[in-house]
């Protein structure tokens, strides 16, 4: 266990048993786990349901259709949402050396290997074609499209207390005055802080939440009436208008998941 910038950082060894990648299968209701780092690399994909990644400096959502890499010792807590049912691939150090974050767009292939580890045999018992199996794993995820790695968290811990639950609420509806007496802060402090660090007002910061939460939404296949509702909008015919300002189309364009 480790302390960095204030916050405990929990250090964990995941045993690989003389193979390169460990699958673990982990499903349930919601989970929350703290800030903690691994000594192997890790690929995180949710299968089902989403996560809100903190690594970085930066909050992550993560879906069906994308995967975290994760590297050796970088500290990271997870946050999911709803029933989930999350893959994470551990992988030595010696076998992928990959350093940087990233956030990559899945591929059918990877997806499959993913899904395919968890009945692995474990250490000697693996044959060459699962070794072969685990190197493809790592040239796909070198190889796959690199996607936005998330918003940037300010530094200034009022202003970071209310992303953090902005994100994690995007229907919020309480007031920048609210917060400030949440935060022990002015309303005017705030708002010239939430400038200053990232260059949009409490206003548009809220709304940009909404409208990147609604995006993961709509690629969960979710409904638009349901995704108003999960925002906060007041009806469906409001979010749609909202969604059309941000973005410059209707929702009702975005083309729809394959079942």
């Amino acid at each position: 266990m480790k302390r960095q910038n204030g916050s405990v950082v929990f250090t964990y060894g995941v045993p690989l048993d003389g193979f390169p990648v460990r699958s673990v299968i982990r499903e349930g209701l919601a989970a929350e786990t703290l800030a903690h780092r691994h000594s192997c690399g890790q690929l995180l994909y949710p299968e089902r349901g989403g996560a809100l990644l903190e690594v970085n400096g930066r909050l992550v959502r993560l879906g069906p259709e994308r995967a975290a890499w994760i590297p050796p010792d970088m500290p990271h807590a997870v946050l999911m949402e709803r029933p989930y049912r999350y893959h994470s691939l551990y992988v030595d150090a010696d076998f992928y050396s990959k350093s940087e974050f990233v956030v990559v767009l899945i591929s059918p292939l990877l997806r499959e290997l993913v899904v395919d580890a968890r009945g692995w045999p474990k250490g000697s018992e693996a044959s060459i074609q699962h070794h072969r199996k685990a190197q493809v794993i790592v040239d796909e995820i070198e190889r796959a499209p690199g996607l936005d790695p998330g918003i940037h968290i300010p530094v200034d811990p009022r202003i970071a207390a209310i992303c953090r639950a902005l994100e994690r609420d995007p229907s919020s509806r309480a007031s920048l005055q609210s917060w400030a007496k949440e935060v022990g802060a002015s309303e005017k402090t705030l708002q010239r802080v939430f400038r200053e660090q990232t260059g949009l007002s409490f206003q548009q910061w809220r709304n940009f939440i909404k409208m990147t939460s609604a995006l993961e939404l709509h690629r969960r296949g979710r409904r638009l009436i349901d995704i108003a509702v999960e925002l906060g909008f007041s009806t469906e015919g409001a979010y749609a208008q909202a969604f059309k300002k941000f973005y410059g189309y209707p929702p009702s364009q975005l083309r729809k998941p394959p079942i």
